[in-house]
């Protein structure tokens, strides 16, 4: 295992070994390189005369352009043609969270990392299954799921989808089946994944007040 990988998992065991025990076994070997890459953002953050990293054609002290497609583009040129972070661009990802914490205020003063930009949720959910999911892992999702799902967990990363009816008989969220298939899940594996997707795709369904609590009190007490 790369040397920066095995203090990584020392930061997180030493932090939250739950979180830790979570990790996929790929999860625990990926790290950052220490590259071009993690030099040119830290020298983004903090050098500011000279620009030696990721070469780039300037003219004019800007990244040199075509000034007919440009005319159409209505970013300057150091916005526009600069190579983006990995992460994403700093500004965005301190507004992002800064949202995060409006929507959720149950999490101020709580330590939560700037948010990582992804190029789309396929893109997203692959990364979080690269960090989490291991071969024969199981996930619980609804019924009706986006058709994705199959691909980048099961035929990707050979996890077993387990399902359970999305609506009970009344037309609201199926809490005893939802109970039901966590519960028969528990008895067979120790780690279970429990994919909740609202507005819920395809179906567009988002629980009420009552039934996020309830899913909420069948998750602690499995």
């Amino acid at each position: 295992m790369n040397p920066i990988a095995e203090e990584l998992n020392g930061v997180i065991q030493n932090t939250n070994p739950n979180i830790y025990d979570m990790l996929s076994n790929k999860g625990k070997q990926l790290y950052f390189p220490g590259g071009i890459l993690s030099q040119g953002a830290e020298a983004k953050e903090k050098a500011f005369r000279y620009n030696a990293t990721i070469g780039i054609a300037t003219e004019g002290g800007v990244p040199m352009h075509l000034s007919s497609i440009m005319s159409s583009i209505n970013v300057d040129p150091e916005q526009s043609l600069n190579y983006a972070p990995s992460f994403g661009v700093l500004k965005l990802r301190q507004t992002w969270r800064t949202h995060i914490f409006n929507k959720n205020p149950s999490l101020s003063g709580k330590a939560v990392s700037q948010p990582i930009v992804t190029n789309g949720i396929t893109h997203g959910l692959s990364v979080t299954a690269d960090m989490w999911i291991d071969e024969d892992d199981v996930i619980l999702l609804p019924d009706k799921i986006w058709g994705n799902y199959n691909l980048i967990f099961t035929v990707l990363h050979g996890a077993k989808i387990r399902q359970y009816p999305l609506f009970s008989s009344q037309g609201g969220f199926n809490l005893n089946a939802f109970e039901d298939a966590l519960q028969k899940q528990a008895l067979d594996t120790k780690k279970i994944v429990v994919l909740l997707n609202f507005p819920n795709n395809p179906t567009g369904y988002t629980p009420t007040v009552a039934e996020g609590k309830r899913i909420q009190e069948i998750l602690i007490n499995v």
